[in-house]
């Protein structure tokens, strides 16, 4: 089996990323070639760290010269050979025979198209809720019930507070992609529309293509273990700004699914939003107000991308303005009136 480990880099002081690839020269499966998609930054020392590891490992770097983390994933899958691709993050430390588990992995479970770890039981919910979720988060296929996540008809992604709980494997359509495998007949057709900055929700974006090629992505309790470094970073953000923008990003499905032909109940969704925004609203804490915003933020650049025919550029654009502090996302919902 051809094996290639990628990782999508950019504002790296060579500190973390010196880590990931010490941890990745030392795994017992060795026999696999690694990608990094590097954008040059200011103060960045990825390839001097990258340098020091050439004799150890099969180091080759794809320089990105625009673009944001969508470009980096693409030109990951348009570059990788592998027959299985793994990813991870610059921040990151894969335990030693992280790359052999995940071989073994897709050895074991020739039937999922993508692979991660099983975090463990989760908590079950109560009957309302179920009910809920049985009226408002309707999927957009009935078979991805058996799914714990899934994308419902208002085309947000939604837990499944249904499914039986499950202790060692179980679909889904939302892995990490810090810790994360993908078989070729997945990832070789799949790109990523370039409309973000951080690349929230690219992962079930994969899974949803994955889904729709039989292979579906599933949590498995394997030993796919890393350990991660808490630092401020695309997918955790520590200024309120990003947060808001980060969570935006989460809200794009609603456009995704649209322009993938997908049909929507925005209705539907109109009135899941009013009732699940009652408890976060009465919330005093800043960090919970600004995901609350972001979600609003997102469902709103969606619908309006949608109703006036705006592309990708037009998405992208409006988010840096947020992440700027340029555009206040409290007043979206007045200018985009969708």
């Amino acid at each position: 089996m051809e094996v290639t480990v990628a990782i999508p880099t950019h504002k790296n002081d060579g500190k973390t990323i010196f880590f990931t690839l010490q941890a990745l020269s030392k795994q017992t499966f060795s026999d696999f070639s690694l990608l990094i998609a590097y954008k040059p930054s200011e103060n960045d020392h990825t390839l001097d760290v990258v340098e020091k590891f050439t004799k150890e490992l099969d180091i080759k770097v794809l320089i990105q010269s625009e673009g944001y983390l969508d470009e980096a994933m693409n030109s990951i899958y348009s570059a990788s050979k592998g027959d299985i691709l793994i990813t991870t993050d610059d921040d990151s430390v894969p335990s030693l025979n992280w790359v052999e588990a995940h071989v073994n992995a897709h050895e074991k479970h020739y039937d999922s198209g993508v692979l991660g770890p099983f975090s463990g039981l989760v908590r079950p919910s109560s009957f309302l809720r179920s009910i809920y979720g049985d009226i408002f988060e309707i999927p957009l296929e009935s078979d991805m019930r058996t799914f714990n996540n899934y994308f419902s008809k208002t085309g947000l992604l939604v837990r499944n507070h249904s499914l039986p709980r499950e202790n060692y494997k179980v679909k889904t359509f939302n892995p990490i992609g810090v810790n994360m495998s993908v078989k070729r007949e997945v990832y070789s057709d799949f790109r990523l529309l370039p409309m973000t900055i951080r690349g929230i929700n690219y992962e079930p974006y994969l899974c949803l293509h994955a889904y729709e090629k039989g292979l579906p992505c599933a949590l498995i309790n394997d030993n796919l273990s890393v350990e991660h470094f808490d630092r401020d970073s695309m997918s955790r953000p520590k200024t309120l700004n990003g947060v808001i923008e980060r969570f935006a990003e989460a809200s794009l499905s609603i456009y995704y699914l649209a322009k993938k032909g997908y049909t929507l109940d925005l209705r539907r969704l109109k009135m899941d939003l009013f009732f699940k925004s009652i408890p976060w609203r009465l919330r005093n804490n800043p960090l919970t107000k600004a995901q609350l915003q972001g979600i609003m933020t997102g469902i709103k650049i969606s619908l309006y991308a949608l109703k006036e025919n705006k592309d990708e550029v037009w998405i992208r654009n409006t988010l840096k303005q947020i992440q700027g502090g340029k555009l206040d996302p409290i007043e979206i919902a007045g200018n985009f009136n969708a």
